[in-house]
């Protein structure tokens, strides 16, 4: 053999060795490098019925846990949104989703907070995730709660004990499967104005999240005595309502709930994180404790302000709600106006620009469009109402009615659809219509 050829082919052999050697290189980096984010898909998990599983999920929450969470947390504070103290209980949060098999992500964001004297705040939302199993399931259940404080206490109770359901049920469903992906969520910016949740709304409506439904954590740790436990709805999540009402008497956890309405017709940006989701026609449903906190927002929401046991039993019956909605089969339908969307202007049906949150403009005729989701049951029909009078039903999807009415003013759209079940659910929105070209009818 030449002595050209021989040093071809030695040549080629040192170049295939270093491409080898590189590839696996750039694997072993890239598996570092998503180590974390991929830590639940390598975590054994427990395969069990679904109502054993809700009992071994009870079963992982006690007062050893909460009590630990709960010190760690008000450790930190006062957490006011933008100091060290915030940002130490962002980390700690992000690393306990980490270390229990979550796939983690921090949301940066900034926003003008409420205040007299109004000023910018930069800070971040802390998420954990547990992806569903089925993949023709796209629905996503979230759990949340704020984990700032005000600047005069260590908000243990406001709203250190929602932070710590959080904490606590997800350490408690990282150990299982789930047919729906479940969100853990911790937001900054709340007794700012809600900044951080209209953070992660916005960006989950810009991608047009599946929510079935939202559940928000506000001071659940107080209790004078009564043991109660007080879980507020909007108009179509009544249904989530009464699994709360079935997980405390199935499993005896030995609370009273109460129940309530959140009426999202003229719903302001107010109350808690849960008013974030409204605009945009998730459902959500609140949870409170049923006795007044004297001591919220005080320098006396410590730690001996919060009811340990009644923190346990709080965290307990919003874990076995995440579990039984995380794999229940059949969901009532939800219907969502899906055009014009939430916080732009149109012109001649065109989407054109944005405007200021949670406003719509539309200008000359425009289709008003209702979609579905997660309807189990075939929908019969869909109701469309201007200002509270039926105008058109349309039996057939796609379900859309054509505005082309005369107006200089903003009118209340409300869509209502039902399944073959008699089941309803409907979207209510309030939109500025300017359409000086159509005479009054």
């Amino acid at each position: 053999m030449k002595k050209e050829s021989v040093h071809i082919i030695q040549t080629v052999f040192v170049l295939f060795i270093i491409f080898l050697l590189s590839s696996t290189a750039a694997s072993s980096s890239f598996s570092q490098k998503n180590t974390t984010n991929s830590s639940l898909l390598v975590k054994q998990k427990v395969q069990t019925t679904s109502s054993q599983k809700i009992s071994d999920i009870l079963s992982l929450i006690d007062e050893n846990l909460i009590l630990r969470y709960l010190q760690n947390i008000v450790g930190f504070g006062p957490r006011k949104t933008g100091t060290y103290g915030c940002e130490k209980a962002a980390q700690y949060i992000h690393q306990q989703f980490i270390e229990n098999g979550l796939i983690a992500r921090r949301q940066n964001w900034t926003g003008r907070g409420n205040e007299v004297i109004p000023r910018r705040y930069t800070s971040q939302n802390i998420e954990g995730t547990i992806p569903g199993t089925d993949p023709t399931d796209t629905s996503i259940i979230i759990f949340n709660a704020h984990y700032d404080s005000v600047a005069k206490g260590p908000g243990a109770n406001d709203d250190g004990s929602g932070t710590v359901a959080v904490l606590a049920a997800a350490y408690a469903l990282s150990h299982f499967d789930f047919k729906r992906t479940v969100k853990f969520v911790t937001f900054s910016g709340e007794e700012e104005g809600l900044l951080g949740s209209q953070a992660c709304t916005k960006e989950a409506y810009a991608r047009n999240d599946n929510i079935l439904v939202e559940i928000n954590a506000d001071m659940v740790g107080h209790d004078e005595g009564s043991k109660t436990m007080t879980v507020t709805a909007t108009e179509d999540a009544g249904w989530v309502a009464e699994i709360f009402q079935s997980m405390n008497a199935n499993y005896t956890i030995g609370l009273t709930v109460n129940r309530g309405t959140i009426n999202r017709a003229g719903h302001g940006l107010g109350g808690s994180d849960y008013s974030a989701f409204i605009p945009y026609s998730w459902e959500s449903v609140c949870c409170w404790e049923g006795d007044h906190d004297p001591n919220f927002h005080s320098a006396l929401d410590n730690l001996s302000n919060v009811n340990l046991s009644y923190l346990v039993n709080t965290t307990r019956m919003i874990a076995a709600a995440l579990a039984y909605l995380a794999d229940m089969d059949q969901t009532p339908p939800q219907v969502r106006i899906t055009s014009p969307r939430v916080g732009f202007l149109y012109n001649d049906g065109m989407q054109k620009r944005p405007l200021s949150e949670f406003k719509t403009t539309v200008i000359n005729n425009i289709w008003i469009w209702a979609e579905v989701d997660n309807a189990t049951i075939p929908i019969q029909r869909a109701e469309f109402y201007y200002d509270g009078k039926l105008v058109y039903t349309d039996t057939e999807a796609p379900f859309k009615w054509e505005f082309n009415k005369f107006s200089l003013r903003k009118h209340q759209i409300t869509v209502m659809v039902y399944d073959q079940l008699g089941r309803n659910s409907s979207d209510w929105r309030e939109i500025r219509f300017i359409n000086i070209f159509k005479k009054i009818s």
